[in-house]
């Protein structure tokens, strides 16, 4: 795990969310948000089995199909 410092417009977060009035709890929410992202992006890669095989076969089937 690595640590980032982030710059945060308090302001800007307050107006997101008005219960977040500590640095403590803009912390937290922030941490939640960029968990959030990350696994959403990590997501996006992955492919579910049926998806997966569709391509295998679709792959072969352009493969034996070239002259």
């Amino acid at each position: 795990m690595c640590t980032v410092n982030i710059k945060v417009d308090d302001v800007l977060v307050r107006r997101i969310n008005p219960g977040l009035s500590s640095r403590e709890s803009i912390n937290k929410w922030l941490q939640g948000q960029v968990n959030a992202m990350i696994e959403e992006m990590a997501a996006e890669d992955t492919v579910d089995l049926e998806t997966a095989r569709e391509m295998l076969h679709q792959t072969i089937r352009e493969v034996y199909a070239e002259p």
